[in-house]
């Protein structure tokens, strides 16, 4: 497995196309991915999100339009994949996002687990600016003692409901 050392991480500093390979791969067992086009950029909401995450100091490392048959969630969203930055709780619509994003659930894995060290998810929907917080699948083809903790979270972030919904 390759590792990804973001500690060292400066503003021209990219992921290795091995390792968006990797994300796109785990990302796909939960949406069909595509690349973001020149029609995406020009998205009102894709455009906020970028926005909001240079104007926060966030240099996004991976970024990918997906799409999903699932009717119960938005069928095209952003996703964007950074180095973890705190406060972004702000920005999420759920309360149990904002707690998993920020309240340190998710701290645990970014700091032990290969894929997501070094690298947070956001999605945002392409039809209006709804930010959810989002953990990939592990895509390692042996599974390793964090695999429990990261299906837990993803659990929480799908199923958990605020008390207003």
């Amino acid at each position: 497995m390759m590792a990804l050392n973001t500690d060292t991480m400066s503003a021209g500093m990219q992921l290795s196309e091995d390792f968006i390979a990797l994300i796109d791969k785990a990302v796909a067992m939960d949406f069909i991915v595509k690349r973001v086009v020149d029609d995406d950029r020009k998205n009102d909401f894709y455009k906020s999100m970028n926005f909001t995450l240079k104007f926060n100091q966030i240099l996004v490392l991976y970024e990918r339009k997906v799409i999903t048959t699932n009717f119960i969630l938005p069928r095209v969203q952003y996703i964007f994949g950074f180095k973890p930055k705190e406060g972004l709780c702000l920005l999420v619509n759920k309360k149990v996002h904002k707690h998993v994003l920020c309240d340190g659930p998710l701290a645990d894995l970014n700091d032990k687990c290969m894929l997501i060290n070094g690298l947070q998810f956001l999605l945002v929907q392409s039809d209006s600016f709804k930010v959810w917080s989002y953990i990939p699948p592990c895509p390692c083809e042996r599974p390793c003692e964090l695999d429990g903790k990261a299906i837990e979270l993803r659990t929480r972030l799908w199923v958990e409901q605020d008390e207003d919904d």
